[in-house]
């Protein structure tokens, strides 16, 4: 299967979600490079980790999503949050925290795949971990959330920021405070592997979604407690 080069995928998202179009540029261009010099190591380098990473792709497609899932958040850390983050105040300090934030492909060893949070900033002396989640389509019906990864959430007190690409916008969970009293349920399309589903009732309940050209709003920065 042939996917579309990021530069061709993403070239608009500066325009799309107001951001700086030379950044954009500049991290395109960066895995663009990332993903040549990858593809041209599976000559040599197969993946060899669980079957459960890859399901049905190709090491080809399986490599091409991680890079860019790295495309999408560098976009969203660099280009969109930090800015927004240090406007509103200057003393924050933020950076990619997640298990790939050295941008290394895991190709043999599943255990370097942890599960930090995606993005990590400090306010007021206090952490605060951000996990992204983006859906690459509009689902009517709301999004389904691992069970695990929601746990570790409501323990660790970070937060998910979702955004929905093809809409362009996001919203933010606190599990934590917002999501204890769902039920995990299973999920056939998931081979029946336990989820907490967020409805549309549920997003709007929880402050609704936000065009991220617009920015995060007063009632998500309070969320956020900046």
């Amino acid at each position: 299967m042939t996917r579309d080069s990021f530069q061709n995928k993403y070239s608009n998202l500066s325009l799309r979600w107001n951001i700086n179009t030379d950044l954009v540029a500049a991290i395109l261009l960066k895995y663009e490079k990332q993903l040549l010099v990858e593809t041209e190591k599976l000559a040599t380098q197969r993946m060899q980790l669980p079957k459960y990473f890859k399901d049905k792709r190709t090491d080809q497609e399986y490599l091409y999503d991680i890079i860019d899932g790295w495309v999408v958040e560098d976009i969203i850390c660099e280009a969109w949050l930090k800015p927004l983050l240090i406007k509103r105040n200057s003393a924050i300090k933020i950076n990619l925290n997640g298990s790939d934030s050295d941008r290394v492909v895991q190709k043999y060893n599943a255990n370097k795949i942890t599960t930090h949070p995606d993005i990590v900033f400090s306010v007021n002396g206090k952490d605060i971990g951000i996990e992204l989640q983006m859906a690459r389509r509009t689902l009517a019906d709301g999004y389904d959330m691992k069970e695990t990864k929601v746990q570790r959430s409501i323990t660790n007190g970070n937060y998910f920021l979702w955004i929905i690409v093809p809409d362009n916008t996001f919203y933010i969970v606190h599990p934590q405070s917002e999501m204890k009293n769902l039920k995990a349920q299973p999920n056939p399309l998931w081979g029946n592997k336990m989820v907490y589903h967020i409805s549309q009732k549920f997003i709007n309940d929880i402050g609704g979604y936000v065009k991220i050209n617009e920015g995060i709003t007063e009632f998500y920065f309070s969320k956020l407690g900046v």
